[in-house]
Formats: C-alpha cells, structure tokens, sequence
C-alpha cells in the first residue's frame, strides 16, 4: 500500500476523503523537495511555505509564537506538508485545531510524501477544503462566535493569489492579530486607563452631522500640495486630523476641528505633545493612554469592533462600535461616515510612497526616503505607477471596499500622485475650494460641544 492510500484511508472527512481519491485540476504550482537538513519543504506558487535549509524547525519556532493558552480553538490557514498542524498537537493536544486549505492539489501532495497518520487519526483536528470561498467565510464567522486563535504563516498568505475571495478576508484577520499580538499587553493597559478620561463615547456624535461635510487630513507626501487649502475650507468642511499630521497643520497655521489617535504606542504622546492643541480628541479605547491623559480639551472614545473588552464594555452600557480597518485613517473614515457627512474629503490619503517619501514633510511620523526595491507598483491618480507595499494595499482595499457599501456618502481623494482607490475619484483640491464657497459657516467644535454637553 502506497504512502498516499495509508493516509487517505485514515482521513475522518469521507466528502475530502472521495475529492482526493478523482484527479484534481486547480490553478496553482505544487512543488516538494528535500531541505538541507533532509526532510522535504514544499513551494507553493513560486513561494516557499518553510524554510529550505530546516523546515522542522522552522515550524517549531512559528508555532511557539503563536500559542495562546487562553484561546479555545486554534484556527489554521494553510495545511501545507502538515509541519505546522503537528507542532501544534504537541504543543496543546486538548484542544481543537481547525485547519483550512483552500487547494486539494497541497493536501493531496502532502499525502503522497509524508507519513500523516497522527493529524488524520487525531479526533481534534478538523481539516476543511472549499471549493467555494463563501462557505469558507461562513465557516470563519462561525469560528469568530468562539474564542479563536487565528493562525495565518506569512508565507502561506503570500502563495495565495491575489484573485483568491479569501485572500482580502484574511489580510484583515491578519492586520488585527499582529497588532494583538504585539502590544496584548500595552493594549490592556491603554485600555483600563482610558476609561478614567473619557467625557463621552463617540456614539453620541453619530447622525448628528447630516447634509454637513468633511475633509479627513492624513500625513501622505501629498498633503504638503494641499494643506493650504484648509484655510479656505475651515468653518465649511469639518476637518478631523489623524495625530501624525497635527504639526503639518500647526506649521501652516491651520487648527483642525478635532484630531484622531489609534495607535497604542508611546510615540504618539509626542504626535499631540506642545502642538497647543485643545479642541476634540477622538482616540481608539486601546490608544495611547498617556497621550490621552495629558490632552486638554474634550476627550472622546471609541470602542472598537475585533477587541474583546473594548466588545464586551460596548455591549454592556450599549455604545456602538466602529471599524478600524487596521490603521487611524481607516477608522477615523467609519467614524465620519457614522457621523452622518454627507461628502467626506481625504487629504494626504496616498496610500503610497509618491515622491519617494513616506510622510509630508513636518509629520511627527518622520519622512522616510524610500527605494523601489520590494515595493509593488500600482496605478496613481495623475495616471502614472506609484510604488506602495501590502500592507498600504491592503488599506486601499478596506477604503475601496467600505466605499462600495457605503452609497449615501459622495467620497473624493485629492491625491494627485497618490494610488487610485477604487470608487473614490480623484478630484483636484482647487475644485474643493471653489465648491466651499457657497457653503454655510458653522463652528463645528462648537456644534461638538453642544451635542455633548447635551448629555
């Protein structure tokens, strides 16, 4: 009996076990060869799914720094030569473990190598292989109901194509938990302290902007060919500023009607620190306390959807929560769309490294002179390639989607040289101005004030 018959034989799943059994025709490149160390290593779409010189341990270190003993289910992505779901049994053999593979060809060629026999037999691993993209998503909603450990390897991500529908699903999975898993414990921290200043949840803002616009203020390379025009839209646009473009406003003498902070990081104090700036702060439950605790003016929070005690408090005194996206651009656009504007605005919002530069030039986030090597091209308002990276790629992607859903808002980009995001045309930042000029003023932090204090 052949190696690929013994582990089909012990294959719990009878519907996988009939799929591997007919000939399989998928789309994508399957290749297994020894390591340097001796045991085999597989590619996958001209990408390797462990190391070539010591897969073994490759896969030891991985999945040490995955554990999570608080978590119930282990969710898996990528079945690959099994490497990883082994380490796993070993490392919590009580509990459930939940592989998804999206291609039949990579369970197949694993079977028809290697000895799978422990991972097959094991009565808590499930293995699960959809033709279909939606039923999968299903399945990972379901998942998210328990307390799930997401487990997404780098390199299995990068194998997938583009075109895959799981694929943008997973890269959002995958910004929250490398943010969780970086700063669990900060995040904790921020979390507890913010409580004590906050005046008010930002819930109590919602719909109470309707007809009204806005403009959202990123620190983009792009932002220093359209700052200026904030003098003229003051008073007609609501101007909500993500924390590292504060100073670029203050250099052009421009006070913006509220500010955004979401990063828990102790870097963002100084984002807000001496910029005299005493109007709204609007910051994630999870953000910089210390930041938080020195600001001056009123303090508002945000609960947010993915953190389970910002979810849990929510739920308990009945706030909303918002999106975040996975960056402080991303979350202050669901905040503005919550608020009711009618047209929102993004300024400095290029999603790319136009100019060869990371930031506008005064941004707290420091500008960062920048090569093409390992960056991605992509198509720029003005017509030309921008080179941006995946993890900008997947911002635009967030924008682009939650521009499709959201058809009661007129949204527009005035990055010229920025990536083009889809459904957000690029309009020019003087055709903004001459727009404003038929606008009703209001003292929309006068307007925020009063809507609070209402409470």
């Amino acid at each position: 009996m052949s190696v690929l018959d013994r582990n089909l034989a012990l294959i719990k799943n009878k519907q996988l076990r009939e799929r591997l059994l007919h000939p399989i025709n998928e789309p994508i490149d399957v290749d297994i060869h020894p390591s340097k160390k001796g045991p085999p290593t597989m590619k996958l779409n001209g990408h390797y799914l462990y190391s070539r010189y010591d897969p073994l341990k490759d896969a030891e270190r991985f999945i040490d720094s995955q554990i999570d003993r608080d978590a119930h289910v282990y969710c898996l992505f990528g079945f690959g030569l099994g490497y990883h779901v082994q380490e796993l049994l070993q490392k919590e053999p009580d509990k459930q473990i939940v592989v998804i593979e999206p291609y039949l060809s990579v369970i197949r060629k694993a079977a028809e190598n290697i000895d799978l026999s422990n991972i097959f037999l094991h009565p808590n691993v499930e293995i699960l292989c959809f033709e279909q993209g939606q039923a999968m998503i299903r399945t990972l909603n379901e998942l998210a109901k328990q307390q799930t450990r997401w487990i997404i390897p780098n390199a299995w991500l990068k194998a997938m194509p583009q075109s895959h529908p799981l694929k943008r699903f997973l890269e959002d999975i995958k910004i929250q938990e490398m943010s969780f898993q970086r700063f669990s414990s900060l995040m904790e921290k921020n979390f507890a302290e913010n409580l004590k200043y906050m005046d008010a949840d930002v819930g109590k803002l919602f719909a109470k902007f309707n007809g009204q616009k806005a403009v959202l203020v990123s620190s983009g390379p792009s932002l220093d060919d359209t700052v200026y025009s904030l003098k003229w839209l003051k008073n007609k646009y609501f101007i909500l500023s993500v924390g590292s473009a504060l100073r670029v406003l203050k250099e052009n003498s421009i006070v913006p009607d509220a500010v955004i902070i979401t990063d828990p990081q102790e870097f963002v104090y100084k984002q807000l620190d001496g910029m005299g700036f005493a109007q709204t702060l609007i910051y994630l439950s999870t953000a910089c306390h210390s930041a938080v605790a020195n600001h001056k003016g009123l303090r508002i929070i945000a609960f947010q959807k993915g953190y389970p005690q910002a979810e849990s408090y929510a739920g308990k005194k009945k706030l909303p929560l918002v999106d975040t996206g996975g960056s402080v651009a991303t979350t202050a656009l669901d905040i503005l769309i919550k608020m009711g504007f009618s047209e929102i605005v993004l300024l400095g919002q290029d999603l790319a490294y136009s100019k060869n530069r990371s930031h506008a030039l005064h941004s707290t986030s420091g500008v960062e002179v920048v090569s093409n090597e390992n960056l991605l091209s992509v198509l720029a308002n003005d017509g030309t390639m921008v080179k941006t990276t995946t993890i900008l790629s997947i911002y635009r992607r967030w924008f682009a989607r939650k521009v499709a859903e959201t058809k009661h808002v007129i949204f527009k980009n005035t990055a010229e040289k920025g990536a083009v995001i889809q459904g957000m045309p690029f309009v020019h930042i003087s055709e903004i101005i001459s727009e404003s000029e038929h606008l009703m003023e209001c003292n929309f932090s006068e307007k925020i004030n009063q809507i609070i204090n209402q409470y």
